[in-house]
């Protein structure tokens, strides 16, 4: 039994699939429930609706990686909450749906009720767009839509010109500001009712994957200040629910808190709210049972599972449904491209430091221990806490260590959830390194040359690599730059593992190990390969002050203290053939290398 499956299990949380059609699909980018019930196979998560209702706060900040369902469920809130515009609701859109019978029925008393606004700005950290452009065709469109609901002949005519305007586009920069809190005010007179506000990428203007700034040279936080934030604050007791759903919760947290509103917040940390993001094991089971593929729960778990949110474990939805799609078959590198990119962006450039903690969270168990710093105001908070943050954020990176969540100063255990974000770093790795040397070439020349034991290919390959990455250059005297950067090159060597290294066993330590492997990602990783590979051991030793002789006998030295400190004194793995010693010099503007097959 896996630790997501004992810690979801089903005398917990009930599991339920919901589809109103015989042959549903599986509802492969598509995020609108009203539009998926009529043809999708859907997970229940209804009873995220229960939960926002029973809230205390008015207004809810839900905070979740990319992919982990927070615009479905968004979608599934505004479909149970929003009264038609002509008509009356279809009941049996919920008539299977665990909300529906839930608590002796009592959430149907406020089903189909309430005027709507349902805001999507989340389009300006997918697609890299202008803040202001998001924003203003997000309140044109949902203007346009409402209008229908603003026939009442008492509301006030200059009011809903203003709404007319914006909803064809011509209105000014300063009525697309404060239209919001018209539109609420107006609806809630129309229909005499609160109205419901569900926004979706609340946290645009703050993403990294958003423009800095827009083609107005506008402050986008600024700009969601007046139009979103200081709608909300304004309305107060017109609004029966605002519902905000983003990666970061930072934004919300301060914008509400100078605001005096009141607000429940919902990161990975949390308990509340913790089991409707993401597919529990039990709810991938029963998908995979649907589809007629239960033998792949295992391969599903090894790629996929591992994120925990509060109490429970869990799946990216998001990627366990293109493992279904795709016939339950391992990612290869064209499904993680996106995921890689995404990688290089949140990292924004690495330095010695991180990328000796990226290698470290490859091996076995492998872990970060930082703060996470998720807290309105961290004043004291470096770039590269600010990184990790953004790597668990993201979805890059999960903690165990999910108790206290108030405390932003604790150091908490960050991982690698699953061995699908495990190749995608390495895939990140491998592009950083060839794009370290101004020729690929030289890359490939000193993998083939170390895989083969030819030290004149693998020392001139180096010398290049050397002088195009600036090695030594900013810490001349420590060893340390060159161990990574011998570590990273051996990333993607064609039929070995991820390069293993024992440098904080002890001082001195610099030793790397590559194991040969028949588990390759994808044909790409056997390009090249050789059908005998030994177990290849790497040592290297450092010295600035030597001459040529003492560079080469540096590069001695460290091959025998591989022998003499027995590090290679293991049984060679299959399908690995005899051993590779590798030792390596340097000083600081050279390198020698010297090599023995044994």
């Amino acid at each position: 039994m896996s630790e997501q499956e004992y810690c979801n299990s089903d005398d917990t949380f009930g599991v339920r699939l919901v589809n109103h059609v015989d042959d549903a699909v599986l509802p492969v980018g598509v995020h609108d429930f009203a539009d998926a019930i009529g043809r999708c196979m859907l997970v229940d998560k209804t009873m995220f609706i229960a939960d926002v209702l029973d809230c205390d706060a008015s207004v809810v900040v839900c905070c979740r990686p990319e992919g982990f369902g927070k615009s479905m469920n968004l979608s599934t809130l505004r479909a149970f909450l929003e009264r038609p515009a002509v008509g009356r609701a279809d009941q049996r859109l919920f008539a299977n749906a665990q909300i529906w019978d839930a608590d002796g029925g009592r959430y149907r008393d406020e089903y189909a009720c309430y005027p709507v606004i349902s805001l999507d700005f989340s389009g300006a950290a997918r697609l890299g767009a202008a803040i202001a452009d998001v924003v203003r065709d997000a309140l044109s469109g949902e203007c346009a839509r409402l209008l229908a609901l603003l026939e009442a002949p008492d509301l006030a005519r200059d009011k809903v010109r203003h709404i007319e305007r914006v909803a064809r586009g011509v209105a000014s920069a300063d009525e697309v500001d404060s239209v919001l809190g018209v539109l609420i005010e107006l609806l809630e007179m129309a229909c005499d009712e609160q109205v419901v506000l569900l926004v979706d990428g609340y946290d645009a203007a703050w993403s990294r994957r958003a423009s800095a700034r827009d083609a107005s040279d506008a402050d986008p936080a600024g700009l969601f200040d007046r139009v979103l934030f200081d709608a909300i604050a304004t309305a107060r007791d017109s609004l029966r629910l605002t519902c905000l759903m983003g990666e970061c919760p930072g934004p919300a947290e301060a914008a509400l808190s100078s605001r005096g509103c009141s607000y429940c917040l919902s990161t990975p940390l949390s308990t509340w709210c913790d089991r409707w993001f993401g597919f529990s094991d039990a709810e991938v089971q029963a998908l995979l049972n649907h589809a007629g593929r239960e033998e792949y729960l295992d391969d599903a778990r090894e790629w996929l599972e591992g994120y925990r949110f509060g109490r429970a474990y869990c799946s990216s939805p998001e990627r366990v449904i293109g493992f279904l799609d795709r016939g339950c078959t391992a990612p290869v590198r064209a499904d993680l491209y996106g995921y890689a990119d995404c990688l290089n962006r949140v990292v924004a450039g690495w330095n010695l430091d991180r990328l000796s903690v990226l290698f470290d969270l490859l091996e076995a168990h492998g872990c970060a221990e930082v703060p996470l710093c998720l807290g309105t105001a961290e004043p004291d908070v470096s770039p590269d806490d600010g990184m990790w943050t953004a790597l668990y954020l993201s979805g890059f990176l999960t903690t165990d260590m999910t108790e206290e969540p108030e405390h932003g100063d604790r150091l908490r255990v960050l991982r690698l959830p699953n061995k699908e974000l495990r190749q995608v770093l390495r895939l990140v790795i491998v592009e950083w390194f060839e794009c370290a040397a101004e020729d690929i070439r030289d890359v490939d020349a000193f993998r083939d040359g170390l895989c083969r034991g030819n030290e004149d290919t693998v020392r001139r390959a180096l010398s290049r690599i050397l002088g195009d990455a600036g090695i030594g250059e900013t810490d001349p005297d420590k060893p340390l730059p060159y161990h990574l950067l011998l570590r990273g090159l051996c990333f993607g060597l064609p039929g070995y593992a991820n390069p293993a290294s024992r440098r904080k066993c002890g001082a001195g330590r610099w030793d790397i190990q590559i194991f040969p492997t028949s588990a390759v990602f994808d044909v790409a990783d056997t390009i090249g390969m050789l059908d005998e590979r030994p177990l290849i051991t790497i040592n290297l030793m450092y010295d600035p002050d030597v001459d040529a002789l003492g560079l080469e006998l540096l590069a001695v030295q460290s091959l025998l203290d591989i022998e003499r400190d027995g590090i290679d004194e293991i049984r060679v793995p299959r399908p690995g053939v005899g051993r590779m010693r590798w030792g390596f010099g340097f000083d600081g503007q050279r390198v020698s290398v010297v090599c023995q097959r044994l």
